[in-house]
């Protein structure tokens, strides 16, 4: 065997002798999970209601325009 072929076999090896994660290691990495989770949930919800309330902002300006417009003519006919 070539210095290549042994280096090989080593790493093997180490791979083959890990122990799988332990309890805690998977209940943090399921924390983890839920924690990221709850983060991008929030913050979806968040800019979903942020989007619809500068719409609503935006509906209401137009229809305060409106009206502006419509008293002024109003007035300008009588």
């Amino acid at each position: 065997m070539n210095a290549y072929e042994i280096e090989q076999v080593e790493k093997q090896l180490r791979v083959d002798t890990q122990l799988p994660l332990s309890y805690v290691a998977w209940a943090d990495i399921e924390r983890q999970a839920r924690a990221q989770r709850s983060r991008v949930v929030a913050e979806a919800v968040a800019g979903f209601f942020a989007t619809v309330w500068a719409r609503l902002a935006g509906l209401a300006g137009q229809v305060r325009h409106t009206a502006a417009d419509c008293t002024d003519a109003r007035l300008r006919h009588s």
